[in-house]
């Protein structure tokens, strides 16, 4: 029989995470746990994610008695009454107390800063082990938090030559990661979380970097804020809304963070056409973000689905603020 893995609402309305069912293809795996949980596990369903051994499935995909089928459905997905307020409704809401978090910790002096990159580097890595575990695929979670805490360390101590050992640091941890533990050795599992170590390395040390004595602007960080947030907000609003003419996410979120920081530039008085350049690289970061995301999160490119998970917003972020400090330098 193959093993049936259930999350958020699912495992909620079944009242088990796992079950084995048997079946000859994922569809009547499917089925059958349908029929046997009721009409509001079949809507929780028709909204999941379905991944056989770590893969994305087809219905008709064949399974045998060691597979393991994977239903996931949106954070705020299921069919659960609407005056309830459940753990998986309040993840929704991640994603805004990482701003806050942000823009609060910005507020306060470089050592508060940099140990709210380090903490929200850390929440992300776990969004992101929480998604490959549910595949059943291995991340070296932790290896990531350290890239970003010694990555915070070097640039405070060694200011614009922290961003590069930063890139070292990653590299050394992601390795080393591999090289400690057996599990992570295989290329397929040493090269997803080394690659968020370096975006987690590189942004925490760019934006430590952004708001200190190497950065010739004060706002800096501030512009890069709101920029960000104006454009994932602004995209994920049209992401939620009936198609209009001329408008989808990507663009609307890439015009989002031009105008919002040349906006900001105009508020705080800053060089508006520097600003401008720097929105731009901010939009095409995001942009890009938005393809490693669906590579990362699903193992394929899919760009029209939302990947799964809490902070996805957070994949084209990290590489902005990757790439956030040298684009400062290089246009100011």
């Amino acid at each position: 029989m193959a093993k049936l893995r259930l999350f958020a609402n699912l495992r909620e309305i079944a009242g088990t995470s796992k079950l084995y069912v048997p079946s000859e293809t994922v569809g009547g795996v499917i089925e059958a746990a349908s029929e046997k949980f009721g009409p509001d596990f079949r809507r929780g369903v028709e909204t999941s994610r379905v991944w056989v051994n770590g893969e994305t499935a087809a219905l008709d995909d064949p399974v045998a008695d060691e597979d393991e089928v994977v239903l996931i459905p949106p954070v705020s997905g299921g069919s659960q009454p609407a005056t309830t307020f459940s753990a998986v409704d309040l993840i929704g809401f991640a994603p805004l107390a990482v701003a806050v978090v942000a823009i609060l910790a910005n507020t306060q002096g470089q050592e508060i800063w940099a140990a709210a990159l380090v903490l929200i580097a850390a929440v992300w890595a776990v969004d992101l082990g929480s998604v490959f575990n549910a595949r059943g695929r291995e991340f070296a979670t932790l290896a990531v938090v350290v890239t970003a805490a010694g990555s915070a360390m070097a640039a405070h101590v060694a200011g614009g030559a922290g961003y590069a050992l930063s890139l070292v640091l990653a590299v050394a941890v992601g390795l080393g990661w591999a090289v400690a533990f057996p599990q992570y050795r295989r290329v397929d599992v040493v090269t997803p979380p080394l690659m968020v170590a370096l975006f987690a390395g590189l942004g925490t040390a760019s934006l430590v970097l952004a708001r200190s004595a190497h950065t010739p602007e004060a706002q800096a960080v501030d512009v890069f804020l709101v920029s960000v947030i104006a454009a994932v907000v602004a995209g994920a609003v049209v992401e939620r809304i009936p198609p209009l003419p001329l408008l989808d996410p990507f663009s609307v979120t890439a015009l989002g963070a031009v105008l919002s920081a040349v906006a900001a530039a105009l508020v705080w008085d800053l060089d508006v056409v520097a600003y401008l350049l720097v929105g731009l690289g901010i939009a095409v970061a995001l942009l890009a973000g938005r393809g490693i995301s669906s590579m990362l999160r699903t193992g394929r490119s899919a760009l029209t689905e939302r990947p799964p998970g809490t902070l996805v917003a957070l994949d084209g972020i990290a590489l902005a603020a990757a790439i956030y400090y040298p684009l400062l330098l290089l246009v100011l």
